[in-house]
């Protein structure tokens, strides 16, 4: 019987997926995007502030980073034309449902934004172990690859929310 490291749950996230080359694997590596910007907002909490200017300054500023994602011309990393999806996912890989064909040992990038408070944009990598053609596209499943322990923490801990949560 197999043992999981990390325990899996179904989910629904904003999420692209795009193949890439394998040659340059090692550039590869996961990050939380800069885009995160508008998860800064969700941080602070109005009583921490004591002073008028203290609140219009920090409103300024946050009204500014949620501009720049939001701004077409920017692109906010492509994180604003991401789609919701089901997917399978653990600390250690996900399942999901892609348009384009991928085979095993292709590496993918997922840009996806874990739903939790506040939302935590982030670019990770995955190599493909399994691929199922469906009437919908392709089923695949990608180990994550070249992963922060801080991107596998916040995604252990987004799993545990959900699981806990049933």
């Amino acid at each position: 019987m197999e043992r999981r490291t990390y325990p899996r749950v179904d989910a629904y996230a904003r999420v692209g997926v795009r193949v890439l080359p394998v040659q340059g694997q090692s550039a590869y590596f996961s990050e939380i995007s800069e885009a995160a910007a508008v998860a800064d907002i969700a941080n602070s909490e109005l009583n921490e502030v004591t002073e008028l200017p203290e609140l219009l300054s920090d409103l300024q500023e946050k009204a500014y980073s949620l501009g720049r994602v939001l701004d077409s011309s920017d692109k906010a990393d492509g994180f604003r034309t991401l789609e919701y999806k089901q997917l399978n996912l653990s600390g250690s890989g996900v399942r999901l449902l892609c348009n384009t064909m991928v085979s095993v040992k292709d590496i993918i990038e997922l840009r996806m934004i874990l739903p939790v408070q506040p939302p935590v944009p982030i670019f990770i990598y995955g190599e493909v172990v399994r691929v199922m053609e469906t009437e919908d596209g392709y089923a695949a499943a990608s180990e994550f690859i070249a992963v922060s322990d801080e991107i596998r923490r916040d995604i252990a801990q987004f799993v545990s929310a959900l699981l806990d949560s049933t």
